[in-house]
């Protein structure tokens, strides 16, 4: 039923979509935060209230965006499923390697990483929300939440490699107009 509903309604794109602009704007969001409060003179200047608000917007994004991460995995897990047989070789290579350290960086196995990974700096940015102790560890957060978002661009940039380059998800009667349109 899921497998039927995510290729009938094309959710995987949809889905991938949300939670890259909702955790890479979270991300920008932490990050413009802790550079205005960092430049803010006192307690209730405009730097500060904004870099306030912008905290506030980005665990609404990092929280939104790792909810989105687990639909994004298990999307494209039905998707891989269903799309694996009609893949060139090289295609299912970007998908799911299984040549060393190209393994890792596989769009599939890559995909549930970031899963996991969003679902920790959510969870890691609602504890800098609520205690103070935390607050020491803010610094890491974001260095780790970059990385983690150069990652996910990473991905997003193998899954356009599988629909643009190899014709991953698109029909025959597409591809093949695609073709004679090039010529």
């Amino acid at each position: 039923m899921f497998a039927q509903l995510v290729s009938t309604y094309h959710l995987h794109p949809i889905v991938d979509h949300f939670t890259i602009a909702l955790l890479a704007f979270g991300i920008a969001a932490e990050i413009l935060a802790a550079a205005a409060i960092l430049f803010s003179r006192d307690r209730a200047d405009f730097a500060s209230v904004m870099g306030q608000k912008l905290r506030a917007t980005s665990l609404t994004l990092m929280i939104g965006g790792a909810g989105a991460s687990v639909l994004s995995y298990f999307t494209g897990d039905a998707e891989a499923d269903r799309l694996w047989d009609t893949m060139s070789p090289a295609a299912q290579q970007i998908l799911s390697s299984s040549t060393g350290a190209r393994d890792y960086l596989s769009h599939a196995v890559l995909g549930q990483y970031l899963m996991y990974a969003f679902l920790v700096l959510a969870a890691w940015r609602v504890m800098l929300e609520l205690s103070r102790r935390f607050e020491r560890t803010r610094i890491a957060f974001l260095v780790l939440a970059v990385v983690a978002a150069g990652a996910l661009l990473y991905q997003g940039k193998t899954g356009g490699e599988l629909v643009y380059e190899h014709g991953a998800g698109v029909s025959s009667a597409k591809v093949s107009s695609l073709a004679t349109e090039a010529r």
